[in-house]
């Protein structure tokens, strides 16, 4: 995928998370079905605490990544192939840990919202000085998949987004059916 469609695959993922959370009633968006289930509102927080840490790191030098990380042992993968690296290891651990559990989310929409727009806008931004050539060259680890090239992790970020989405229409039509 070259950089110009990832971005847009990007920003449309961002965009139909934030359609779903303005389009939901507030109670339906906040409702935990129980304890331990997320609500669609901490899904959004998780997806912003999953951002948090590409946006510094992107915004490190790319020297960072080669001495941190080294290069690219392996061409990138396409969406598929991230998706399906992705299912394989999730075989093995299926909860979000430490900094990745979702915080509390602000109770206030309209500031959770921005929050997750500045979060995707900078990841977006931080792209601007990433090549198509470099994008496949430096790697970041994944906590679960290992090594992904900084365009896997762009691709991997979009699938995750999907993902949550996916869950967040779930946990909002439970509100529905009540």
């Amino acid at each position: 995928m070259n950089k110009t469609t990832l971005v847009d695959f990007l920003k449309e993922r961002f965009e139909e998370v934030k359609t779903l959370a303005t389009t939901t009633p507030q109670e339906a968006f906040y409702f935990k079905p129980t304890e331990t289930v997320w609500s669609a509102a901490e899904n959004v927080q998780h997806l912003i605490q999953s951002v948090q840490p590409l946006n510094r790191l992107l915004g490190r030098p790319k020297s960072y990544f080669a001495e941190k990380w080294g290069y690219a042992t392996h061409s990138s993968r396409t969406y598929e192939g991230v998706v399906d690296n992705y299912h394989a290891a999730l075989t093995k651990s299926i909860s979000a840990t430490g900094t990745f559990v979702p915080l509390t989310p602000n109770p206030d929409l309209r500031l959770l919202l921005d929050e997750f727009t500045q979060t995707n806008d900078a990841l977006v931004n931080h792209l601007t000085d990433w090549t198509e050539e470099e994008l496949n060259k430096y790697v970041i680890p994944h906590p679960l998949m290992g090594p992904l090239t900084v365009g896997e992790m762009m691709l991997f970020t979009a699938y995750h987004t999907r993902h949550h989405l996916e869950i967040m229409e779930k946990r909002a039509s439970l509100v529905a059916r009540l």
